[in-house]
């Protein structure tokens, strides 16, 4: 997802995390839902940016001693550190405490300190430890996928800079037809992901969390129900979103088809093996569903 087309939508992301790897700043956090593409795009500027050897991603908060050798292995000048969906640091004081002394703005060295009566494993090396103290000359990345409340993460967002990336139902929508144009998004041609985002377009509302994943998600099922003639991709696709398969081909009969209404019942009865009974009780219950 490298394409220009797409600066629109991830241009500020991207000058933010420049920002971090030029030196011109020491922390960015980030604050972004799941499945809009930050991870992909983040680390995308890290490598086109800096070294391979310049630069960590960790995925998730796991323990703050997990951490603090994280933390020790960024710790030169230069180096990026990458720490993707941290949204449960901010309930460890330790975790908190560790991060805060990595993201002083006082001064070049940041000392950060990890008290305890064993050894810390060091990450490379087997047999050997790691000091309880060290200096920390790094630059952080931080995301959060869901944002803390709390004063712990407020402490944190002080030292650097807070980048909220959010999109609305539209921007969403635009966000996937404008992914729709790229060649190597998927196995599929551009031609078919454009229906498959018109498609999405057709059978949510704002109600609905609409994602890039969702998008390559669909996608897959679209290629599966190409190979296995018994899949139905529309119909595993309306899962995602929790929607009635039923009631989406009734829409779709009376919307696409010039069938008379006896003709479209007749069809849909054969198709899910159901009664006139049940096809208008569902037809109740979509107009009920849109007056409401």
């Amino acid at each position: 997802m490298s394409n220009n087309s797409l600066d629109e939508f991830y241009g500020p992301l991207r000058n933010y995390v420049k920002m971090v790897t030029g030196g011109y700043s020491n922390l960015l956090m980030l604050d972004a839902k799941g499945g809009l593409g930050k991870s992909h795009n983040v680390c995308a500027v890290l490598d086109d940016e800096l070294d391979e050897s310049s630069w960590y991603h960790q995925k998730g908060f796991t323990t703050p001693i997990e951490l603090y050798k994280t933390l020790w292995k960024a710790r030169d000048r230069d180096t990026v550190l990458f720490l993707d969906d941290m949204s449960g640091v901010t309930s460890n004081q330790k975790a908190i405490d560790m991060l805060k002394a990595a993201t002083e703005t006082q001064g070049d060295e940041n000392w950060i300190e990890y008290r305890t009566s064993q050894d810390i494993d060091h990450p490379f090396i087997d047999g050997a430890a790691l000091p309880n103290t060290f200096c920390f000359r790094g630059r952080i990345v931080m995301s959060f996928n869901d944002t803390p409340d709390n004063r712990h993460f407020n402490a944190l967002k002080d030292r650097g800079t807070y980048y909220n990336m959010s999109f609305t139902y539209q921007e969403r929508l635009d966000l996937i037809d404008a992914i729709a144009e790229l060649d190597e998004f998927s196995n599929l041609t551009v031609s078919t992901q454009r229906s498959i985002a018109d498609w999405i377009s057709t059978v949510t509302d704002s109600s609905f969390d609409v994602t890039i994943r969702t998008f390559e998600e669909i996608c897959k099922m679209y290629e599966f129900a190409n190979d296995d003639d018994s899949a139905n991709w529309e119909r595993m696709a309306l899962e995602i979103f929790n929607l009635d398969y039923e009631k989406h081909r009734i829409i779709q009969l009376r919307e696409n088809n010039d069938q008379p209404i006896e003709a479209q019942v007749e069809t849909w009865c054969d198709e899910f093996d159901k009664s006139e009974s049940t096809y208008y009780n569902k037809l109740a219950e979509i107009r009920d569903e849109r007056q409401s």
